[in-house]
C-alpha cells in the first residue's frame, strides 16, 4: 500500500462544466449530462447538441483522458471521456478533472469509485436531499501516489476488461432476442 499521497489539486486541474439552456439550438457541439453517464462510460451516441462558438467554449472543450465527476444530482457517477471526433462539453452539474501529466485519468476514476474514494466525495457533498459536492473540498481529496507506469498498466487492464465485457454483453442481447423471437415465431405456427 503506498505511503505517500497527492492532493487531487496536485494531479488535475479541476473545473466546473458549462451551464447550456435546455431549449438551446441544436448545433455541434456536444453536451454530457448526468444521464449519459453510465456504469460502462458516456453514453456518446445518446449526446443532445447546441448551437455555439468553439472559440468561446475552449475553456469547458473536453480532452481525452479528463475525468467527469457528478457533483450535483442523486447518484455518484464518474467516468473518463474518450475523445470524439466533434467538440465537446461537460454539463454544469459535472466537475471535470483534467490529469496532470504523469497522472492517467482511469487511476482517478478507479480511486474514486472505490470505497475510500467514495468516503472521500461524500466528505466534500455539502447536499442534504440532492447531491453537492464543494469543489474546494474536492480538490483536497487525498489519493495514493502510484508511479505512472502501474496507473497505465492499470487502466489498460481496465479499457480491455470493458470491452470484453461490451463485447459479451452485447452476444448473450443477442442470443436473447433471438431466442424472444423464436418463441413469438412459434406462437403462429
Amino acid at each position: 500500500m503506498p505511503k505517500d499521497y497527492s492532493l487531487l489539486s496536485e494531479l488535475a486541474d479541476i473545473f466546473k462544466g458549462k451551464a447550456v439552456p435546455a431549449k438551446a439550438e441544436p448545433g455541434e457541439v456536444a453536451i454530457i449530462n448526468l444521464v449519459d453517464m453510465t456504469p460502462l462510460g458516456i453514453a456518446y451516441e445518446a449526446l443532445r447538441t447546441f448551437a455555439a462558438d468553439t472559440k468561446t467554449l475552449s475553456p469547458y472543450l473536453l480532452e481525452a483522458g479528463d475525468v467527469l465527476v457528478a457533483s450535483k444530482g442523486t447518484q455518484h457517477k464518474v467516468a473518463v471521456f474518450e475523445g470524439q471526433e466533434f467538440p465537446v462539453v461537460a454539463s454544469a452539474n459535472i466537475t471535470v478533472l483534467r490529469p496532470k501529466e504523469g497522472t492517467n485519468g482511469h487511476y482517478l476514476k478507479f480511486f474514486l469509485d472505490s470505497e475510500e474514494g467514495r468516503r472521500q466525495l461524500k466528505a466534500a457533498d455539502h447536499g442534504r436531499a440532492v447531491m453537492n459536492i464543494n469543489t474546494k473540498e474536492l480538490s483536497s481529496i487525498k489519493i495514493p501516489n502510484i508511479q505512472p507506469v502501474k496507473q497505465s498498466y492499470m487502466a489498460q487492464r481496465y479499457v480491455q476488461g470493458l470491452a470484453d465485457y461490451k463485447r459479451k454483453l452485447a452476444r448473450a442481447n443477442q442470443e436473447w432476442e433471438k431466442i424472444q423471437a423464436d418463441i413469438e415465431r412459434q406462437l403462429f405456427l
